[in-house]
């Protein structure tokens, strides 16, 4: 298969992914990097988990950001409404990744069936992360950078 037979959807899901694959990259080194850099009394009062993760979620958000919109979206504009969608977007994202996880692993610490399954942790970061990247592209491709020759069939 050429690559001018791949269906553009199909190229835009391979650079959504490599993209994601690279923020989540950034987010991880930056929380890393981060929480070696605060000083401890800062735990004290904002917490350097807390304050790190937030940090390093908005560095791989940022990285997101760009590289989909003109990568992936192919937009050029320097549109600020298409900014607060992407944010707005990306906290509802934020808030489905955390829900899932921590809805995930109640499940897999609570039920019986799942007690002795080992990696739950990474389970449930993949469920979610899972969950989160494909609300997270649909929201990009039908909101956010939606194109005008976009289709939707109802």
């Amino acid at each position: 298969m050429k690559l001018k037979e791949i269906s553009p959807l199909k190229k835009q899901l391979v650079k959504f992914t490599l993209i994601g694959l690279l923020a989540v990259s950034v987010d991880f080194l930056s929380y890393f990097i981060l929480l070696n850099i605060f000083p401890e009394k800062m735990s004290q009062t904002i917490g350097n988990e807390a304050l790190a993760k937030s940090i390093s979620f908005m560095c791989g958000m940022t990285v997101t950001y760009f590289f989909n919109k003109f990568w992936t979206w192919k937009k050029k504009d320097r549109s600020q409404k298409r900014l607060v969608k992407f944010v707005v977007l990306y906290g509802i994202a934020l808030l489905i990744n955390v829900g899932s996880n921590s809805a995930l692993l109640y499940i897999l610490h609570q039920y019986r069936n799942f007690v002795d399954l080992p990696f739950k942790y990474v389970i449930a970061f993949v469920g979610a992360s899972g969950l989160s990247a494909s609300f997270s592209f649909m929201g990009q491709k039908f909101w956010v950078f939606k194109s005008s020759d976009t289709i939707i069939v109802h």
